[in-house]
C-alpha cells in the first residue's frame, strides 16, 4: 500500500494520483467518488488529472460513475478488468459491487491527502461512500 504524502501539500492532480494508488486491485471509484473523498474538485477534474497520470498510476481502477470508461481506453482497461475479476472483456464495472470501501488505516492515508490539499479531516458523516 502507497503510504501517505511525505509533502505537507499537494496539487490536486498530485491527490488524484497518490488516491488511485491506494485503491486495491478489485475495486475502482468513480471520478466523482474522488473528488468527494479529497474534498476538492469535481468530477470533470478528476478525469483531467487522471489523463495525466504518470505510468504505473492504475487508472482503470477510476472510472465514470456509470461503470464505464472512455472508449479510447476501454481495449486496456479490459485487460487490467479481467486480471483483478472487475468485468468480462466489453461489459461496464458494477459500482455498486465493486466501489472501493477503505480500512480505517486507508481512510487515514486519505486523510492525509485530504490535509495536504489544504481540506480538513473527513468526519464520521463524511465516511459514508
Amino acid at each position: 500500500m502507497t503510504q501517505a504524502p511525505r509533502r505537507t501539500s499537494l496539487t490536486f492532480p498530485e491527490a488524484v494520483h497518490e488516491l488511485a494508488q491506494l485503491i486495491p486491485a478489485g475495486a475502482v471509484l468513480s471520478y466523482g467518488d474522488v473528488a468527494e473523498l479529497l474534498g476538492s474538485g469535481s468530477a470533470r477534474q478528476s478525469g483531467k488529472a487522471m489523463g495525466a497520470a504518470p505510468d504505473g498510476t492504475p487508472w482503470w481502477r477510476i472510472l465514470r460513475a456509470d461503470g464505464t470508461i472512455t472508449e479510447a481506453l476501454a481495449t486496456q482497461a479490459n485487460l487490467h478488468w479481467e486480471a483483478e475479476g472487475l468485468s468480462k472483456s466489453g461489459r461496464r464495472i458494477s459500482m455498486n459491487d465493486k466501489r472501493w470501501n477503505p480500512t480505517p488505516a486507508q481512510w487515514e492515508l486519505i486523510d492525509g491527502l485530504r490535509v495536504a490539499l489544504g481540506n480538513p479531516k473527513m468526519s464520521e458523516v463524511d465516511d459514508q461512500l
